[in-house]
Parts: structure tokens; sequence; C-alpha cells
């Protein structure tokens, strides 16, 4: 059975130029993208923070990609950094059964991080943006800005080793909290109540808000700094308790009248000075791994509780309520930058890429069709990575027809084979130049090339066939023996008398004395003869186009009895009438024609953009069929049907 394609291709800004095949979907995602309607998004990634936090503003602008700068000059009581914007049009084309479905969008996205510096209803607009003379306007969201009492006696930092980081880079959260020293000889001692100890509130210490990051283990985390003694200080975090003890009583007791022990917990510890002032800082530093691009934000961490001010003579400590806040803290995971950027990057990062390419045979014909393997290796994020469009680079496309949308791949543990199909377009002895694969070194953080090495090549130029030879071998066996009929020679009789054989007198016919007596109408005879052998060909190829249309129908009502027994070789049969039928009405080659090759001579013979695309489809289908690995399930008999029509039209139209 001949097997459904069905391949989708993704076109990101990481892809410059289509490929051949797939040129006519993208100049119609062009005129889409240019009907597509303008709109102008604005949105912040949180709704509530402190005063002195930040927040992340991302203004998206659909239906165009210029760069178009939004303004923010309207926005007021607060600060404004820019952090840079990057393209986001996306398309793809999915082509299922020869039809070709289309979808995708255009735009762009700039960020920027706005710091409140008034506590109040903040709002972030409006925002304005000109795109070819057209204004489009946002009045933004509002954002909560919730004041906190200035006090130095708990202070609270979140802080991050990036700002911004690529997928599988990966960075450390530090969290620090400084609680002042006590004086004179209880300096020393943390400045925490052992039976009520204050309470820290950290989303992301519970695993709040980690979609898409690879986390440390924070239960196992917390579990070593657990307090185990009552009566050893610490802080409550996230709400935590403990289950009740069988063999202590005071824990029995405490659950049994509803009330619950809160787990402490002691982080890292140190002194510290800061403004003057000493402290003790109690800290923990988690690492984090990105898997997808996003604004992951750390934070806010909120302090509430009571801490030891002073201590008395008799050794008893007077305690201060205190609320603190540590300001969030977002990291964005982002896309290699734009700027350098490769023209053929299709999104490889990591570290270490080889790549090796290895063809299935190193010697063949025009028009063959050749395996070619290529393997990359090494420590790179593959499934963000797109197959190499081998069609962009010019120094394989001079030599070869590459079909990018056969393309098949291998998925094994740091490692993708990509497996392409090749057509050598001409004869010759060359190389199948080196392949070139850029790739994002996360760790030297600029882009890298790594290249395959060439492999040399020898190509002959094949037996054209016609469409005479492929009719010949269907089904018109009478006229086959009827033309080895008429080849035949029959020697002539040779007369014999009693002296043997009797010699033939040059001059001595009657005929010839005439012959040599009308000169003038000889010459004539051999001007004519001249004349019909110069344009016999020419005859021969007028006459071709005039029955190629019957022809190329019978050879099809062939194809249709092929199907019902063997469809495979129906579906190549199908692909061979179209190219003979193009050769005899339109003199294209009837071997090696490829579907870039149709579009070729049907344009200039005048055939209408929608006849092309439908004949396009069709061949194609069979075309892939021929070399792929993939079992077809088409409608044969519609097909057929189809195919029949379409030559008609041709044939009509062809001027």
């Amino acid at each position: 059975m001949i097997a459904d394609i069905h391949e989708t291709y993704t076109m990101s800004h990481v892809i410059t130029k289509p490929t051949a095949l797939i040129a006519l979907g993208l100049l119609a995602f062009a005129a889409a993208a240019s009907a597509e309607d303008l709109e102008l998004k604005v949105e912040a990634n949180r709704t509530q923070v402190y005063l002195g936090e930040s927040f992340i503003l991302n203004v998206t602008l659909s239906g165009s990609s210029h760069p178009a700068a939004p303004d923010l000059s309207r926005l007021r009581n607060c600060s404004i950094k820019p952090l840079g914007s990057r393209d986001i049009s996306n398309y793809s084309i999915t082509i299922i059964n020869g039809r070709m479905m289309k979808e995708g969008f255009s735009g762009r996205i700039s960020s920027y991080e706005i710091t409140p510096t008034v506590a109040g209803k903040l709002q972030v607009g409006p925002i304005s943006v000109t795109v070819d003379g057209r204004p489009l306007s946002e009045p933004g969201p509002v954002v909560t800005v919730t004041d906190i009492k200035k006090q130095d006696r708990v202070i609270i930092s979140v802080t991050s080793s990036r700002d911004t980081a690529l997928i599988d880079e990966p960075f450390d959260i530090t969290l620090r909290i400084l609680i002042r020293r006590l004086e004179g000889s209880f300096a020393n001692i943390d400045p925490l109540f052992t039976d009520n100890p204050p309470d820290l509130s950290a989303p992301y210490l519970s695993g709040e808000g980690l979609t898409g990051l690879t986390a440390p283990d924070l239960r196992r985390i917390l579990q070593d700094r657990l307090v185990s003694d009552r009566n050893q200080p610490g802080l409550a975090i996230n709400n935590l308790t403990l289950a009740p003890d069988p063999f202590d009583f005071n824990s029995l007791f405490g659950n049994m009248t509803g009330q619950s022990r809160k787990a402490k917990f002691m982080l890292n510890r140190r002194l510290v000075e800061q403004d003057g002032l000493s402290f003790i800082e109690y800290s923990l530093t988690l690492t984090f791994t990105p898997r997808d691009e996003n604004n992951y934000v750390f934070g806010p961490v909120v302090f509430k509780g009571a801490v030891p001010v002073e201590v008395d003579a008799q050794g008893k400590a007077r305690g201060a309520p205190v609320f603190a806040v540590g300001p969030a803290c977002t990291v964005r995971i982002v896309p290699p930058p734009e700027e350098g950027r490769p023209s053929l990057f299709t999104g490889a990062l990591g570290t270490n890429l080889t790549a090796a390419a290895s063809l299935d045979a190193v010697a063949g014909n025009v028009g063959d069709p050749l395996k070619l393997t290529l393997t990359l290796s090494g420590e790179i994020r593959f499934d963000k990575m797109l197959p190499p469009k081998l069609s962009l680079q010019t120094n394989i496309v001079q030599h070869f027809t590459v079909y990018d949308n056969t393309v098949q791949t291998v998925k094994r543990d740091n490692q993708r084979q990509y497996i392409y199909t090749l057509r050598p377009n001409h004869a010759g002895a060359f190389d199948l130049a080196p392949i070139e694969i850029p790739f994002y070194d996360t760790q030297e953080r600029r882009y890298k090339t790594v290249s395959t090495l060439p492999i040399p090549l020898q190509v002959k130029r094949g037996t054209e066939v016609t469409a005479s030879h492929v009719i010949g071998n269907t089904n018109h066996l009478q006229e086959r023996k009827k033309e080895s009929s008429m080849v035949e020679t029959t020697p002539a009789a040779i007369r014999h008398g009693t002296d043997g054989a009797n010699p033939g007198a040059l001059m001595g016919r009657p005929w010839t004395l005439a012959a040599g007596a009308a000169g003038p109408t000889v010459y004539l005879l051999v001007i004519l003869a001249g004349l019909v052998q110069q344009h016999r060909g020419q005859w021969k190829r007028a006459r071709q186009r005039r029955h190629a249309l019957n022809h190329a129908l019978r050879h099809m009502r062939a194809v249709n009895r092929l199907a019902r027994h063997d469809p495979a070789r129906a579906g190549q049969a199908i692909r061979t009438a179209i190219c003979c039928f193009m050769a005899d009405r339109l003199d294209a080659p009837a071997s090696g024609l490829t579907p870039a090759d149709v579009r070729q001579y049907l344009e200039p013979a005048g055939i209408s953009p929608d006849t092309i695309q439908a004949v396009i489809l069709i061949f194609e289908r069979y075309f892939n069929a021929g070399f792929s690995h993939q079992s077809q399930a088409n409608d044969l008999a519609e097909d057929c049907i189809t195919t029949q029509k379409l030559m008609k039209t041709i044939d009509r139209e062809c001027r």
C-alpha cells in the first residue's frame, strides 16, 4: 500500500529561507501575514507587588514582525528598564496525502522591568505603537503596590546568579535573612524565640511556580535542615508542621487540643556587617535548571513574627513584632540572541556538537535518489531543534536536488539521525560538500558551526525513458509486434544459370537509362528527400504532442486496472504517466523529473496556477512514495480520475 505522507515543518525566526518544495506555501503565508489583523497586547507577570519590587511587562504586537518600539512615555510613578525585544513569528506547513494545510502568525514581543515608586494602584499604561502609519493603543494592566513599614531589624533578599538564562543553563537562587544581633554577652546567640519561631513564607520553597524548571529535591533539603530539639531556635517555613511524636508527651498533648506543632528549620548561619550594623545571616542557595522559555518569579519572601531585641539583667528577652518582605527576583529564560545568529541555525543548544554524514551509494546516475544520513551527537538539547535545512546550503544545491520535506528523524540518547533524499542533477565526479550545522554554545555563550567531511561521488548520465517505452511495456503488445516486423530485413533472391550467377549490368536496364536522362527530376527528388530528413524530427515531435493526451489517457486506464491487484506499482505508474505526458506534450525529460521541475515546465506553457498546484500535489505524493519507508493508503481510483482531468486541462490550456 502507498503511505500517507504526514510531515509538519515549522519555520520560526531561526529559518530565513524556504525550501523549493514549500515555497508556494510560504508565499501564501506572506500574503496572509500582510492581511493579518494588527493587535497590541500588554501583560504583567504579576498583579500584586510590594513597594520596592519589580515586575515584567510584556508588550506583544501581533500581525507584524517589524521592530516598532512601543511608546511607554505616559507611564507614571515607576521606573522602566528595557529588557530587549524578539521576533516570535512562527509558521507551519502540514502535508497530509498531498494536501497542504497552512497556519501561523507573525509578531514581536518587547519586555520591560517595571519598578513602582509609589504605593497604591498602578495603571501600567496607556501604551501605544505605530505600525505603517496605523496607531494602536492599550490601557495596560493594573498592578496593586503595597507599602512596607521601614525597619532595620530584619532584612530579607532573594537574588539570582543570572538575570537571564538559556534553556538547560543552570542558575542559583539565594535567600538571605539578616536579623540584628543582640548586644553584650548575648551577641552570638540566635535572635530567635525557641517556643515561638517567626513564620517565613517562601512559595518557591514549596515548589510553587516551578513548572518548566528542574528543581532540587526541596523535601530532602528541608528535611536535612529540620530542628529536632524543641529547645533549639529556628525558622518556621510555609506553615509546615510536625506529626505527633508518640514518645513526646508534650507533642501528643498539643495534638489532642487541636494545636499543631510548627516545624523549625535552621539555615546556613554566619555573622555579617551591613550599613554599620551587625547581623546574623541565615541563607539557603538552590540551583535550578530551566527546560522551557518563560519568566520565573522567586518570591516575595515574607517574614512575620517576634524577634528578641534586648535581654534584661535576669536573662529575660523582650521581643518586638516584625513584618519584613524580601522583594521577588525574576529570571527570564530566553532564546539565543538574534544578533550574530547564522541563517542556518535551527535551534541547537548545548556543547560539544559533532556531525557526520554518509551516503548509501557513492556512484549512480543523474536523477537517481540517494539516501543521506546526517548524524549529530553531543550535549545538545535536540528536542528544541528542527532538522537542518540542506536546501539552504548553496554548496549542496548546486549539485543536488534536496527534498527537505521527506526527512526522517531517528532519536537516540544524546544523538539524532536525520535521513534525507538527494538526487544528483548533473553528471561528473564531484563531492557532496561539507554540511554546516550551527549551534549555540551555552558555555561560551556564542554561536559555533561544525561541518561534516566531504563525500566523493561519481554520477553518470542515465538512459532517458520516453512515453513510447512506457506504453510499449504495459498493454500495447500488438503495436510492439507490428513495429518489430517493420524493422526486419528480407535478403533479395539471387538467380542462378547453368554458368553460375549472372553478373548484373550497371547501365543495362532501361529504367536506369531513363533516370539518367531525367537529371533535373532526380535532383528535385533528392532535394525533397533532404528536406524530409531535416524536418523529420520536428514532425515526429509535433505528432507526439498531438497524440500525447491520447497516449497518456490509455496509460491511465491501464493504471486503473493495475490498481485493483497491485496498488504499489499503480502509484509508481501514475508518476510515470505524468512524466511521460509532460515529455510528449512539453518536451520535459521523462526521467529525473522532480516536483520542482514540474512547475518549471508548466508555467512557461501558460498553465493556470491552480492547475499547476494540483499537478504538483499529486505528483509529489507518488514521487515521495518512491523512496519513502512508510506504507501508503491513497484512493488510487480517485487519483487516476483527477490525473486524467488535469492532463486534459493542461492539453487544453497549453499554448
